[in-house]
């Protein structure tokens, strides 16, 4: 079943748009969301949790964000982080995750960690509950 959604870039704020993937379920209801993060006018911007592996999911991040700059995962669960490895691939951006063996070509995050990119600083905030390693 297809959602209306799926491959469709909707703006959050002046700042931050969302992509939904193509992965409902009870877990993730309509879709994992996949976030970009940039200043108004930039032209690279950050991928928070890139989502399933699914390449037309992952082509669609790609041609909304223009240069991706990093890749951030807010936890480990695939539903969030399988892609990363294949959006490295077509991006070259690092991975960064609290969990080491998410990172990529990339530094870890930790709490207070500050991501300066696309114009924009992401603070970096521990919340331990939903899975040890989120952030």
């Amino acid at each position: 079943m297809s959602h209306p959604l799926y491959g469709q870039l909707r703006p959050v704020t002046p700042y931050a748009s969302v992509l939904l993937a193509r992965n409902p379920s009870p877990m993730t209801l309509d879709g994992t969301n996949t976030w970009l993060l940039r200043t108004p006018g930039s032209e690279s911007c950050l991928v928070i949790d890139p989502g399933p592996d699914d390449p037309e999911h992952l082509r669609a991040v790609v041609a909304a964000a223009g240069e991706v700059t990093e890749i951030l995962l807010t936890h480990g669960h695939l539903d969030h982080s399988a892609g990363a490895a294949a959006l490295r691939a077509l991006t070259r951006a690092p991975v960064r995750a609290l969990d080491p063996a998410q990172r990529l070509g990339g530094e870890g995050l930790g709490e207070s960690d500050v991501v300066a990119a696309a114009g924009l600083e992401v603070r970096v905030l521990a919340t331990p509950g939903h899975t040890a390693d989120s952030l």
